[in-house]
């Protein structure tokens, strides 16, 4: 029998002709991770290494009428000999009044940040993984209109789940209407849900000049909970808010700096500062920032190297933990190689 990855990468030679008229695309990523523990972690955790191999696919294949079917499918094989075949994504869609009518898994981003993003009712995915696995999409159905200066759509994502174990699993109704002005993205977001009654939120990107952004998202949630004692607990009414840039030069260097409140984490974790620089030369890519918590006192700085060469591409990232943030881990390492088709 043949293992995942060694299917999926026949499926993506089979399918190149059976596609030849559409969009195709796959890659195949290898990638080890070391985990250094803390000393005297409350779990008793110790050091660590994993190493995984994943395989994805993604198609578009165009119908008539202007129907579009787009997929989005990973295979991975892990060390221990496990195997996961997962769909991120899989629609159809289809013209209707104006817009396009979207039925089935689709990954949905809606805010201006980086590092934290408030407006991200839908898709909910932590943006600071080192983990460069691909974000898993929602179950929806959605419809979208736009013209060149405004868009408005409108999504049921996990229609029929309730209150689900997870946020992200949560069944709710949202909206998102976008509108362009100048040198201006502007952004309101109403999302209902049992777990988050009534959330509206407001977001803007806005460019000063040909280096410098500036963007900021505040989000208002009727109730929210707290992951504590090892599940979620109703707190009340939340609320969370960015405001950050970004700035760029001619020689392609790069610095992303944000601060924002999140009333939905523990209180040591609320407030954080976020600074990231970046230097490209060509195929190389040099990063490095930090992550401060300044009522834990809290810091987590990262550093990361890419060479792209063609099809391949090699990235490493080396994350240290200090203060609270280091209770369990001290230090993760991971290394991995890339093959684009």
């Amino acid at each position: 029998m043949k293992r995942p990855l060694l299917a999926l990468a026949c499926l993506s030679l089979s399918a190149t002709q059976a596609l030849a008229s559409n969009e195709f695309s796959a890659s195949v990523l290898a990638q080890s991770e070391a985990r250094q523990a803390s000393h005297g972690n409350p779990l008793g955790l110790g050091d660590s290494q994993h190493h995984f191999q994943q395989a994805d696919l993604r198609w578009q294949v165009d119908g008539p009428w202007q129907q579009a079917l787009r997929g989005n499918v990973s295979a991975r094989h892990d060390h221990d000999d496990s195997t996961l075949l997962q769909v991120n994504e899989l629609t159809l869609e289809s013209p209707l009044a104006g817009g396009f009518l979207t039925a089935g898994k689709k990954i949905m981003s809606w805010d201006v940040g980086y590092a934290f993003r408030p407006l991200d009712v839908v898709q909910q995915e932590d943006r600071r993984a080192l983990n460069p696995a691909t974000l898993q999409g929602i179950p929806m159905l959605a419809q979208e209109a736009f013209d060149e200066d405004h868009a408005l759509t409108m999504v049921l994502s996990n229609p029929g789940r309730g209150k689900a174990a997870q946020p992200r699993d949560d069944e709710a109704l949202a909206m998102r209407l976008y509108r362009h002005r100048g040198e201006r993205d502007e952004y309101a977001v109403l999302r209902v849900s049992q777990r988050n009654g009534l959330e509206a939120g407001a977001s803007f990107s806005h460019v000063l000049n040909e280096g410098t952004e500036l963007h900021a998202s505040l989000l208002w949630q009727q109730k929210h909970e707290e992951w504590r004692q090892q599940r979620w607990l109703a707190a009340g009414r939340g609320g969370k808010a960015l405001a950050g840039f970004t700035w760029t030069t001619e020689n392609q260097f790069s610095l992303i700096g944000e601060a924002w409140l999140d009333r939905s984490v523990a209180s040591p974790q609320q407030r954080n500062v976020f600074l990231r620089a970046a230097q490209n030369w060509d195929n190389f890519d040099l990063a490095a920032d930090v992550l401060w918590q300044p009522a834990s006192q809290s810091k987590v700085g990262t550093i990361a190297a890419s060479w792209k060469q063609g099809p391949w591409l090699f990235s490493a990232s080396l994350r240290q933990y200090y203060g609270m943030a280091g209770i369990l881990t001290r230090r993760l390492a991971i290394a991995s190689i890339q093959r684009s088709f």
